[in-house]
């Protein structure tokens, strides 16, 4: 027998149906900006994220680089667009659409690349040398992500993620007939992460 003074430790655990109410107090909609890439660019990344259930989401992230000089830091991107699809795993206690994810992500992306031209490679009686051109591309690139999102009571969100895709047109340096060789400097890879925050409604 309890004495009047005892204090039973009740734990609740959430069903599904808990979930889901927590899920549409806060809403399913969310817009969230990257904070790394306005201080490392500058840039400007924003993302519109659907929470399609409290264990799945959709969205796509929008892009645009206001540096002036293309270097390895601006990713040679001037306009990005990335459509996802994420796969959340996380404890019953939180509201759905948050936790560690995992996604699957396409990027479409218009840039400009340095592209160097070596005349007289093969031809003793010219001397040998470059022209160096920007250019413009437009690639595709397939990759993948994990991160970790945040949520509070009010709909704000903290989230970091990192990730890597592979550009599907890139070309090895090729040799024209009768003329130069071409390298070009546009990177076969694409990094994909930052810190983000946002708000759902």
């Amino acid at each position: 027998m309890y004495g009047q003074n005892t204090i039973e430790e009740v734990r609740i655990v959430k069903d599904d149906k808990q979930i889901d109410d927590l899920f549409s107090e806060i809403g399913s909609n969310e817009l969230k900006l990257d904070i790394l890439d306005i201080l490392s660019q500058p840039a400007l990344q924003i993302t519109y994220e659907k929470i399609n259930d409290p264990y799945s989401s959709f969205g796509a992230d929008v892009f645009l680089n206001f540096n002036d000089t293309n270097t390895s830091r601006s990713w040679s991107d001037n306009f990005a667009l990335t459509p996802f699809y994420r796969f959340y795993f996380f404890d019953k206690r939180d509201y759905g659409g948050s936790g560690f994810f995992a996604e699957v992500f396409s990027k479409f992306s218009f840039g400009e690349s340095e592209v160097q031209y070596y005349y007289g490679l093969n031809n003793p009686n010219i001397e040998p040398y470059i022209e160096v051109e920007e250019e413009n591309f437009f690639d595709v690139a397939l990759g993948a992500a994990i991160g970790q999102k945040w949520v509070n009571k009010k709909g704000w969100t903290f989230e970091l993620s990192l990730g890597f895709g592979r550009y599907l047109f890139v070309k090895d340096p090729e040799q024209l007939l009768g003329g130069p060789q071409i390298d070009s400097f546009r990177p076969t890879g694409t990094g994909r992460g930052g810190f983000s925050i946002g708000k759902r409604f």
